[in-house]
């Protein structure tokens, strides 16, 4: 499953846009509000059509804040219908289905979603009578994926707990899957038991190694992954290093955290949601992922590696993410950077051939990206100061503000020389006058 064109009306900073996808990676770039997040969030709506065809997994209608608002001179106005129009390949078909907000006080509409939603109805018959189908993963990371804990509904009082069974229904891989929050206690509280029955058992969890084994070939550094059970040591999850030291989860840096989890749960949801295929579970699972700011926290080292790890540890899932990051915009391939200005599409184009110099110069308006913001001071105020030389405005102030912005480059004796010795032929023009 994978979504190759979306058409957004009215939905937050959109008037109108229409955006083609690739299959495999997309990296969404532009200023701060350009409309990166709002993407990803009307992807959301989209892909979250499919849950409308199974029982008890939540889809993501069109919410008030998502209605675009026009200011006007002395008013603001809610800007009605919000449109989100999805195409899409699901089993080498193409479907398209959208969802509509006609009302401030109206429901997202459904009655247009039918082609998808019929689909995924199909699935869960099948599911549920026990066929071995491929389901999609689908799910989304927020910026809060590390700290804002998603609540576990199924962590609720004792006596409530023992009068539920919870059952290892595959659907269990959609668990708020699109939820702005973080799941990885839900990660921790499946890993913990999976060690502690292969511990018990004295067999080996095939699920449990096809997820550590993700995680230790892409973390960094990472020899070993496992839980503490040892109540004379603080327990949890616990990461070895090849220095061999062993360091809890919670005490690995954001950055670390970041590129664990992402890793973690994507393996454990392909692993959760199409358990028959074993050991193929995470090269052949389907489906499509989004990650505000991928280069969260990371390391520039790091923002390269993740980008490789996710594109060949999951091969067949699409990914969208947004970033503000020249190290992973090289990473994207042709038709695979969509750059935004003004809530409108720039261009779309590839970073695999750019320096990063290329990259904050030609993509992200950055002007002489070589310079220090001191340098570009300087050379600014050199350009006036020797221009106003020549037309005969210079001042004593201006000529004192350039000596002062030359300072910190005193030590760079060639570029030092070049400025001093146009001072000199400028004073030089100006004696002869």
């Amino acid at each position: 499953m994978r979504i190759t064109k979306l058409h957004l009306e009215n939905f937050r900073g959109y008037k109108s846009l229409d955006l083609s996808l690739d299959s495999k990676f997309n990296l969404i770039i532009g200023d701060n509000g350009s409309g990166k997040t709002a993407i990803l969030e009307a992807l959301t709506v989209a892909m979250g059509s499919f849950f409308l065809g199974i029982t008890n997994v939540n889809s993501r209608s069109i919410y008030r804040r998502d209605v675009r608002i026009q200011t006007y001179e002395h008013n603001e106005e809610y800007q009605i219908p919000v449109i989100v129009q999805a195409t899409g390949i699901i089993e080498d078909r193409e479907v398209s289905w959208f969802r509509e907000l006609k009302g401030m006080n109206n429901r997202t509409t459904t009655v247009d979603t039918e082609p998808i939603k019929s689909i995924a109805k199909d699935y869960e018959i099948r599911v549920r009578n026990g066929e071995y189908l491929n389901l999609p993963l689908l799910a989304y990371y927020a910026t809060g994926r590390l700290f804002d804990e998603a609540k576990n509904k199924e962590e609720k009082d004792e006596n409530d707990q023992l009068n539920k069974r919870t059952i290892t229904s595959r659907f269990r891989g959609y668990s708020r899957c699109l939820e702005a929050k973080s799941t990885h206690k839900q990660f921790r509280n499946w890993f913990a038991g999976k060690e502690r029955a292969q511990i018990s058992r004295k067999i080996e969890d095939l699920n449990l190694k096809i997820v550590k084994n993700a995680i230790i070939s892409n973390l960094p550094d990472c020899k070993d992954i496992y839980y503490e059970f040892d109540k004379d040591k603080p327990q949890g999850i616990k990461i070895e290093l090849f220095d061999d030291r062993i360091l809890p989860f919670n005490s690995l840096s954001d950055g670390t955290r970041n590129f664990f989890s992402i890793i973690a749960d994507l393996a454990h949801k392909c692993i959760t949601l199409n358990p028959h295929l074993k050991e193929n579970a995470l090269s052949m699972t389907e489906g499509i992922v989004l990650i505000d700011e991928l280069d969260l926290h990371l390391h520039p080292d790091w923002q390269r590696r993740i980008a490789a790890a996710l594109k060949t540890t999951f091969p067949k899932i699409q990914f969208i993410a947004t970033t503000h990051s020249p190290f992973l915009i090289q990473e994207t391939s042709i038709d695979q950077l969509i750059v935004l200005k003004n809530n409108n599409i720039s261009k779309i184009a590839s970073g695999i051939n750019l320096s990063i110099e290329d990259i904050a110069e030609e993509l992200q308006d950055v002007k002489n990206p070589q310079w220090s913001k001191s340098r570009q001071h300087m050379f600014e105020v050199a350009t006036r100061y020797y221009q106003a030389v020549k037309d005969g405005t210079d001042t004593p102030e201006m000529k004192c503000e350039l000596d002062e912005a030359m300072k910190p480059f005193a030590l760079d004796t060639a570029f030092y020389a070049i400025i001093e010795q146009e001072k000199i032929i400028q004073d030089n023009k100006k004696d002869k006058l």
